[in-house]
């Protein structure tokens, strides 16, 4: 408990340090440089047994591929034009044209050409395996080059049985590797359930998706927003509302939780409640930028709070807005930290069973000498902190012994980062209970993006 307060200190300064030295800027980013000034997505090459999958999943892709400002052609416009013109109706016909008789005949800079390689769910009762797989590129008309590329697989599963059933969807996962096309395991669930209930699950949940008309839209949806990443910007000229479409959330997305950053330092807040200031100074050695904040922080057995307003910090620049003021709770009777993004009114959870949440370094201390800091009597130790797979951290700690020992300052660096910390305005006594818990109006969020991009 008392450890883990440094972790979630520096979780805050080092998603500023992400945000001042680097975070792209959000929402639309057009390039009217783009030579793709009009596309036309073509039928895609069906490779799977489902007939109305490639429809499916190509009207999917033109949302998407339009929320990045292109000006993508009608579909039916483009298939009444191949098939009236060229008497292609089916993906697999496109060898029938050439890229120049394409280009004249749909008038467009661009050519979307893909294949449906998977998209089928297969039930068993031990292994329950959704997929979906694709690949794509973009011809330039003009030079008749490859302008962009991509292709992924999104594969999710259930097993049932138990060992049994979870053996077997470990022998199902292995080999997804594709060169080419390679799979994303977004989802592995196992369950005890018998075999028979889990092939009852698996169908139930088949049978009710077609009948509803989303059938693997889930992974379809993850597969696009995925695929798209990393295709240029378009020129601009779209068609459709695309200003805010950048800037939500796609459906279907998984959640995404914030990673757990590198930890520094080592500070023992002791077990007396009390609140205070921390301030701290921060020099990022690979950038060469400095930064310093003032933080309040209390403490209640084992509740702990923090706020940060990145705002009022020197040298702070380029932060999200939604970001700017961070306010942390951890509540060890709950074994868990709510993340509350104050300019948003939402707050995220996180669980200490959660992997990468936090472990304790090793510590060693080697005493140095009696100073006072701030009025207080303190022991100095020179200290050296080794988080697992992380560089090793040295520095000085002050322990103030008329505060049962509590770490009063800090001075930690390594080869990247070197932090200086002080606690001011140390008040002993238990904080307000308010101050521990989420606001009744916050509302919660799982996914990280949806604080950022909203």
């Amino acid at each position: 408990m008392r450890r883990f307060h440094v972790l979630l200190m520096l979780f805050l300064v080092l998603v500023f340090l992400a945000g001042c030295t680097g975070m792209p800027a959000l929402g639309p980013q057009a390039d009217h440089t783009n030579p793709i000034k009009r596309l036309a997505m073509l039928p895609l090459r069906n490779d799977t047994s489902d007939v109305d999958a490639p429809a499916f999943v190509r009207e999917k892709l033109a949302v998407a591929i339009e929320k990045r400002f292109y000006n993508v052609q009608p579909l039916e416009e483009t298939d009444r034009i191949l098939r009236d013109q060229l008497g292609i109706t089916l993906g697999g016909q496109l060898d029938m044209a050439t890229t120049a008789q394409l280009r004249e005949t749909l008038q467009v800079e661009g050519l979307l050409y893909g294949t449906l390689m998977n998209f089928e769910e297969s039930t068993t009762g031990l292994v329950n395996v959704r997929k979906v797989r694709g690949k794509f590129h973009i011809i330039d008309t003009n030079t008749s080059s490859v302008f962009w590329k991509n292709g992924i697989g999104i594969k999710t599963q259930d097993t049932s049985g138990g060992t049994v059933g979870s053996l077997t969807g470990a022998v199902a996962l292995a080999g997804s590797a594709d060169k080419e096309v390679p799979w994303v395991i977004l989802e592995s669930t196992s369950s005890n359930q018998s075999v028979l209930d889990g092939f009852a699950m698996g169908l139930g949940k088949k049978l009710i998706s077609k009948a509803v008309g989303m059938h693997l839209a889930w992974e379809t949806n993850e597969m696009i927003w995925r695929l798209v990443q990393n295709l240029p910007w378009g020129a601009g000229d779209t068609v459709g509302p695309v200003l805010t479409a950048v800037t939500t959330m796609p459906v279907g997305m998984p959640d995404i939780k914030m990673p757990p950053p590198p930890a520094i330092g080592h500070m023992n807040y002791g077990d007396r409640d009390f609140k205070a200031v921390m301030v701290s100074s921060t020099l990022d050695k690979s950038q060469g930028k400095e930064f310093s904040f003032k933080m309040p922080i209390a403490k209640a057995g084992e509740k702990f709070r923090m706020e940060m307003d990145y705002t009022k910090m020197s040298g702070a620049q380029g932060m999200p807005p939604a970001m700017s003021s961070v306010v942390m709770i951890h509540r060890g009777d709950e074994k868990r930290t709510y993340s509350l993004y104050t300019n948003k009114k939402k707050y995220m959870v996180s669980d200490e069973t959660d992997e990468g949440y936090y472990e304790e370094p090793d510590v060693t201390k080697t005493f140095v000498a009696n100073e006072t800091i701030d009025g207080h009597p303190t022991k100095k130790y020179r200290v050296t902190i080794s988080y697992k797979g992380q560089e090793k951290q040295e520095g000085f700690i002050w322990d103030a012994t008329d505060l049962d020992d509590m770490t009063i300052r800090s001075e930690i660096e390594n080869e990247t980062f070197k932090m200086t910390s002080t606690l001011t305005g140390i008040v002993m006594g238990a904080p307000p209970a308010p101050l521990f818990e989420v606001p009744g109006d916050y509302t919660e969020t799982r996914n990280f993006l949806e604080i950022v991009m909203e």
